[in-house]
């Protein structure tokens, strides 16, 4: 084998190395691009967001967060199912299941007030957190990534203030005698 043909094959394996331990890197810009918040980032700022997040392993039954503790962190499952519940005396409320993509615990990255309810994982999920400190020192470093954070957070706080607001213009007449 000469010099050359050695030279230009050990640079191939080790781009291929290069690459390959780079996949979990790049599968989760690729993930983080399916996320509301992130859709509308670069490939160079979804990776400096992406540096910024931890990843995690929940087991099945195990609790993300509790009701009543501050917020820090909003979390994107990669992989699992988390129930979303408010537990109120002898009883559990199931407010939602979420899956693979979806994000919760969000409105932790705008201040630090107590959790509204339970996040638990109901089989073993993997997730990425992103903690509001963290958002903060992006908003330092890179303003305009944070930027487009802190806005397709408010779009999306904004979409559901309106849901919302028209769930309560539906009342009914007998709902609207009980509030005069």
């Amino acid at each position: 084998m000469s010099a050359r043909k050695f030279a230009a094959d050990k640079l191939l394996w080790e781009t291929l190395g290069r690459w390959k331990r780079l996949s979990p890197e790049l599968d989760r810009i690729q993930f983080l691009k399916t996320v509301p918040f992130f859709d509308r980032l670069s490939k160079r700022q979804l990776k400096t967001a992406s540096d910024i997040m931890f990843e995690r392993t929940y087991e099945t039954n195990e609790c993300i967060f509790e009701e009543g503790q501050p917020g820090a962190a909003m979390f994107l499952i990669l992989d699992g199912k988390v129930a979303i519940e408010i537990c109120r005396e002898a009883s559990t409320t199931r407010l939602a299941v979420l899956e693979g993509g979806a994000f919760f615990g969000e409105m932790a990255l705008l201040d630090d007030t107590p959790r509204s309810a339970n996040a638990r994982a109901l089989e073993r999920t993997r997730a990425l957190a992103l903690y509001r400190n963290d958002l903060n020192g992006l908003r330092r470093r890179h303003a305009r990534t944070a930027c487009q954070i802190y806005r397709s957070l408010a779009t999306m706080i904004a979409d559901r203030l309106r849901a919302t607001n028209e769930l309560v213009q539906m009342k009914t007449p007998a709902d609207a005698s009980v509030l005069e």
